[in-house]
């Protein structure tokens, strides 16, 4: 039995295989751009909210002793939060802004991501990624 080709269909196959393996690749390109994306995020978060609560450990320990109040040292707690960022090297880092007072720690980071494929739709500009954590000092527990 001999199996026939029509002359017009020629290696159709190919190239339909080579297209779809094209669009394949430059999705999984785009998808793994994301996920860096979301990774970095993820990781900034969880850096900013040590920073805070890094800074919330910073009571006003002669106010405490004397009237159990539990308020915090603004300067104390803006440095140990600013220690306790730079001591995570993160990258990308473009802004930073803690304020601290007596009641809470306020972090603020932002930072850019570089994404390869996905600057095609955002005209060239990376992506920016803006995380914001704040901490307080914790009430007695019984």
């Amino acid at each position: 039995m001999t199996c026939r080709r029509q002359s017009g269909e020629r290696g159709s196959v190919t190239v339909w295989t080579l297209g779809m393996v094209l669009v394949v690749m430059f999705l999984g390109a785009i998808s793994f751009d994301l996920w860096s994306g979301f990774s970095t995020r993820r990781q900034f978060a969880g850096a900013v909210d040590q920073a805070a609560q890094a800074g919330a450990n910073a009571l006003d320990e002669p106010l405490f002793r004397a009237t159990g109040q539990r308020k915090l040292d603004p300067q104390r707690a803006k440095l140990l939060a600013e220690d306790n960022l730079a001591a995570q090297n993160l990258h990308g880092v473009t802004a930073v802004a803690i304020d601290a007072s007596t009641d809470q720690v306020t972090v603020e980071v932002t930072a850019t991501v570089d994404v390869g494929l996905l600057r095609i739709f955002g005209g060239g500009e990376p992506l920016v990624v803006h995380v914001r954590a704040v901490g307080q000092p914790r009430e007695a527990t019984p």
